[in-house]
This record gives structure tokens, sequence and C-alpha cells, in this order.
């Protein structure tokens, strides 16, 4: 940390807020001072639990709490844009989970609310930090593999919202289904190593469980074609209906070489990297991070204390660094570009 002093955070949200982020900002040196929920009564239980000094139901009491230098918003996504637009008239910086919001409009009110602001804004696209995929990122960067000319993302796995007793994270209107939970992460993925996308053309299919509220169906396979402002393109095949799950697999060919990275998971938060130069018969492991293993062994809660870190170097610096709220933005379009491509059947170019 290169702060002064401790920096407190209010937790919106007691899901993924009480379960990951918690404990995140407490790695990464930060107090949690107050805890929001819905339910002032599901808001005290988790606050007594997790040792937080203030719960409340009221949104804005907690946004106007004189201690609180930053909030965290864990909510559905509809909620996203008052909320922000509270926390930055109060004075608080923000760091805003994904999916970043239902619509686009709504994702840029976000965007000129921050900037007009001056405060440090961030998407919690966590898994930025982890190991392997900053390794992928090096690699590329170095020119391991030349020029990037394809891309094969391919993830097979299971439905992992099912477990979870929120619903909306199943419906599309309110930011659930696999595009917004899984495909908004691959998106920040493929932007991360390869820079803006110029269009998409996508397909996606339902599967729904019988016993499933309908209102509740969304998407459960997609597959897209990307092309990127600088050149390349790259193919995403994701579904989580894959029983039993078979994990992530990504092949990056360029004009030097080819790399392989392989996960059992949907965010490379573990897994191996392989490369092969042109013209070599096999491929050669890279060998892992020196904090692989750590950040594999605490999986989301380790790489969101990393972005936590950036977060608060950002606000001691005065600026937002990515995965930052032009990034939000972006992913919102792709996101709905996609589901123009599906609903049209032609490719969609991007803003």
């Amino acid at each position: 940390m290169t702060t002064e002093r401790i920096k407190r955070v209010g937790m919106f949200g007691t899901g993924w807020g009480t379960r990951v982020s918690v404990p995140a900002f407490r790695e990464a040196g930060w107090e949690v001072a107050g805890l929001w929920s819905r339910r002032p009564d599901r808001a005290t239980h988790f606050a007594e639990r997790l040792e937080i000094p203030y719960s409340t139901g009221d949104a804005q009491a907690l946004i106007d709490r004189p201690e609180i230098d930053a909030v965290a918003i864990h909510t559905p996504p509809h909620m996203h844009l008052d909320l922000c637009r509270a926390a930055f008239a109060a004075g608080k910086h923000v760091l805003c989970d994904k999916p970043f919001a239902t619509n686009i409009p709504d994702a840029e009110a976000m965007l000129q609310a921050a900037d007009a602001s001056a405060l440090t804004a961030m998407v919690n696209y966590e898994f930025r930090f982890a190991p392997l995929r900053q390794q992928v990122e090096r690699l590329i960067a170095d020119g391991e593999i030349g020029d990037v000319r394809h891309v094969s993302l391919d993830l097979q796995t299971t439905n992992p919202m099912l477990e979870f007793e929120r619903p909306w994270r199943l419906d599309p209107a309110h930011g659930g289904g696999l595009l917004n939970e899984l495909g908004s992460h691959a998106i920040d993925r493929l932007r991360q190593w390869f820079g803006d996308l110029a269009a998409v053309s996508a397909r996606m299919a339902s599967f729904p469980e019988e016993e499933l509220d309908p209102q509740f169906t969304s998407e459960d396979h997609i597959s897209a074609t990307f092309d990127f402002v600088n050149g390349g393109v790259a193919t995403l095949s994701m579904s989580w209906v894959t029983d039993p799950p078979l994990g992530m697999r990504i092949v990056i060919a360029g004009s030097e070489g080819t790399i392989l990275a392989t996960s059992p998971g949907s965010m490379l938060s573990e897994g191996e990297v392989s490369l092969a130069r042109a013209g070599e018969d096999r491929l050669t492991r890279v060998e892992p991070p020196t904090d692989q293993a750590e950040v594999g062994a605490g999986g989301a809660i380790t790489a969101s204390a990393r972005l936590i870190e950036a977060f608060a170097q950002g606000i001691d610096s005065g600026h937002s660094p990515s995965p930052n709220f032009v990034d939000g933005l972006q992913s919102q379009i792709a996101i709905e570009a996609m589901r123009e491509s599906n609903r049209t059947g032609r490719a969609v170019r991007l803003a």
C-alpha cells in the first residue's frame, strides 16, 4: 500500500460483496466500515458475522458516512447508475462490479458522472490481475509470437449461478445470463490482450431446465467471431450447460509462434501456458509466475485484492487505472452488439 492512512470502504451487497470483496479489501489493507443490503436484517446479520461496525438498508446513509473514502458496488446492475451518481456527488471513489450496466445509455451516464467527478472509478474485472492472465499479456506484448493473427477461446462449463439464491443472475433484463456473467469477462480478456474490438457476429442458444422459472431463461451457449481494430480475429465458444465441465482452452496464433493456455475454470486463475515458435513441432510449457500458486489458492479474493491495490494507487495519484469505466462502457457496447447480431443474423460494427 502507498497510503498514509488506512482507507475505508462502504460495501453494497451481501452476496459477492461479503464472500469475496470484504476479505479482499482487508487483504489489501483497507478497513470495511459499513455494509448495505436491501434487507436491513441481512445487512445486520452479515455485519455482525464479519465484524463490520455499521450496517444499513439505506443506501444514501452509507454513502454519506464521513469516514468512508470509497464504495464497492456489488448489486444487480440496474442499480449501478443511481448508486454511482450518489457516490460521486458525495465525493466517494467507486469500485463497481460487472456486469457494468444493463444498457449502453446507463453505461455512458456512469462514465460521464465519473469524468465529471474527477474521482477514481474502476470496474471489478478482478481476473485481469490473475498471474497467468498477465503472463499471456506479457508474452504477446513482448512479441514472443509476432503479430497476432487469430485467437480461439473455448469454455465448456456448468452454470455457477444455479447454486446461488439470486435469480436475477439468470435474468438478462437485470444483468444476468451467460453473456453478462462469463461473456463480459471473456470480452474484457480479449480487450486486455488484443485491444479494442471493431466488429462482432454472434449466435446464442438456450437449453432451459424444466423446473426453472421461464422469466429467468437466458442464453446457455454463445458462439461469436470478433474483429480487432488493430487487426486479427477471434472466435469465442462458451457454454455453461456442459456436464461434466471441460474447462477453458485458448489458442493464440501469431506470425512467429503460438500460445496455448488451458484452465480447469473459466477465469485463467489456475492452469498453464505453453508456447511454440514457428517451425517447432511441440509446445513447451512456460514457467509459471512465482505468485501463481498464491492466486490459485485464494482465487477471486487474492485477484480482487490486487485490483483493490491498484484502486488505492489510483486514488492516491488522482487517476482511474484499467479496468475503469471506459472499459466498462466498451464491454457494454460489445455485449449489446452481440445481442443485436444474434437477433438480426448480421455482423455488427462497434462504435
